[in-house]
């Protein structure tokens, strides 16, 4: 299993179990709660963690678990895009502009032995596969984040060997490379790396890769209540441990920013709490800000056309919204483990259903919910944003 889908996985765990809860969602007067989801697809999707809007009325969304890139039409009939060759190979990470559908396939992400590459590709508007760049290379040669300290800075070496075996005592980053998010601007496709802890951008003509920011650790405060929820020795509490951040989304803002949600690196559930955060990055400089936080394992992001953030929360089964100008996320809608979501014009898509229980066969499905009006009493369909295109 792959890193991030380890920690995914890890979580669903505590979910199932009673660990992790949903909120209920509530209304507001700017986003009065939806109606009932409108069937895109049918529900036998294998691991839909990845959600595009295409040209005209196509939707694309991949099946990460059996290496498939698929896109629906207006009739909800599905077609294959891109099948990868690969045995055990990742397809995800799919977005779409100027005319062209980027995507990620990876191998060999954390435990699994297999080679690990990064390959970010395109397809164009005739079919065509090209390779931009794997940034597993640029990972292996860089390690961006290699010299950042993760797990406890402070504690004694006696202490750290009274840990389980599932938490490590101390550590830097490690080379690893899972691109799980692609947002393309200008000449640039930027990638949320959840293995490298990193966004990176791949030149789409040069096929060059940068490190555009390192992403800080999510750190938690130990206290009695999670030393006693996990089972940390005693000598831990009041220390800081400092996780792995596991960016899952980066898109384009209003602002010209770039919007990233993270997975904490650890289990969210009542010990820990929700510790999924957003943060704001400067494509420029790489300068990070903190947007919002307390969010229950974000794993997906969408803007409206007026600028407001939709963000799919797995394990708390709904969509949440940050209102433009607002640093609070909104419960909007609730719905079965969504992985992601896309916005096109007034309708929100949402994969759903996105990791089948132990046993079960899968249950994937891609919905739609049409946004309401905004605060000015305009329907959210008025504009396209600079995360769309005009086509």
């Amino acid at each position: 299993m792959r890193r991030t889908m380890t920690i995914l996985a890890t979580t669903l765990a505590l979910a199932l179990a009673g660990g992790a809860t949903a909120a209920p969602a509530q209304a507001s007067t700017r986003h009065p709660a939806p109606g009932s989801p409108t069937p895109v697809t049918a529900a036998n999707l294998l691991t839909p963690l990845s959600v595009a809007t295409g040209r005209g009325s196509s939707v694309l969304f991949s099946q990460n678990f059996s290496g498939t890139l698929s896109r629906t039409d207006a009739r909800g009939t599905v077609r294959t895009v891109y099948q990868s060759r690969t045995p055990g190979a990742e397809v995800g990470a799919v977005s779409y502009r100027f005319g062209t559908t980027f995507f990620a396939e990876n191998t060999g992400a954390g435990p699994d032995p297999a080679p690990n590459t990064g390959l970010i590709r395109s397809i164009s508007g005739d079919g065509k596969v090209r390779t931009l760049a794997d940034v597993a290379v640029h990972e292996a040669r860089r390690n961006p984040d290699g010299n950042v300290r993760y797990g406890f800075r402070d504690v004694s070496a006696s202490c750290r060997a009274q840990l389980p075996a599932a938490v490590p005592g101390a550590y830097r980053g490690e080379v690893d490379s899972h691109p799980y998010a692609t947002e393309p601007v200008g000449d640039e496709v930027f990638v949320a790396d959840a293995g490298g802890n990193d966004i990176v951008a791949v030149n789409r003509w040069t096929h060059r890769v940068r490190t555009v920011a390192v992403l800080p650790p999510s750190v938690t405060r130990v206290t009695a209540a999670i030393a006693a929820g996990i089972g940390l020795p005693a000598c831990t509490i009041g220390h800081d441990y400092y996780f792995e951040p596991v960016p899952t989304g980066v898109k384009r803002g209003w602002d010209g920013w770039l919007y990233v949600s993270t997975l904490p690196g650890g289990p969210e559930g009542p010990a820990l709490g929700a510790r999924g955060v957003v943060y704001r990055v400067n494509p420029w400089n790489g300068r990070v800000q903190r947007f919002a936080a307390g969010l229950l394992s974000p794993t997906g992001l969408a803007f409206s056309p007026r600028g407001d953030l939709y963000v799919a929360e797995l394990f708390a089964g709904r969509v949440s919204v940050i209102p433009r100008g607002s640093h609070t996320a909104r419960p909007y809608a609730s719905v079965p483990l969504p992985a992601d979501v896309a916005v096109k014009g007034g309708t929100l898509y949402v994969s759903t259903n996105a990791l089948p229980a132990e046993g079960a066969p899968p249950a994937g499905q891609l919905v739609s919910f049409r946004l309401g009006r905004d605060r000015d009493g305009h329907d959210q369909d008025g504009q396209v944003g600079p995360n769309q295109d005009a086509d």
